[in-house]
């Protein structure tokens, strides 16, 4: 489990971090793998989230070296990340910070999002997956 710092990257003079991290609850799906090879999905909501990502619990451990797909549940976008920060928490819970592998501050749908997630970014289109990528293809089957 480890957590990387940023490189070669702008970090905010606060915080060390690339942008702040606001605290809410957006419901979300994660897609990923265990450390044991099994795929899972699972929902869950966000605990805090900046335009590089976010962090989650999980019931499902996740194999920290496997990408996750992340599902914002109130737009249907789909966004790939890397695991970024892996650890169990207090509530027999995986602790799960991602970074979306391009930044995509849209992804989360904030209205006022924080002076730090750089406006030429604010205006960039979230990445969306293809059609054919698994979680948005069995949704469209099940139609």
């Amino acid at each position: 489990m480890s957590e990387d710092k940023p490189t070669n990257r702008q970090v905010s003079q606060t915080s060390g971090r690339r942008s702040t991290r606001v605290a809410v609850d957006i419901p979300v799906v994660i897609f990923g793998q265990s450390p044991e090879g099994k795929v899972f999905r699972e929902q869950t909501k966000t605990i805090r989230v900046n335009a590089h990502g976010g962090l989650v619990n999980l019931a499902t451990d996740v194999d920290p070296r496997m990408p996750v797909i992340v599902v914002n549940s109130k737009t249907e976008n789909q966004i790939h990340c890397r695991v970024a920060y892996r650890a169990k928490n207090g509530k027999n819970q995986i602790e799960l910070g991602f970074e979306f592998t391009t930044p995509s501050p849209k992804f989360w749908g904030i209205n006022f999002p924080p002076e730090d997630w750089k406006p030429e970014e604010r205006k960039q289109h979230t990445r969306i997956l293809s059609p054919t990528a698994p979680p948005l293809a069995e949704k469209q089957k099940k139609r």
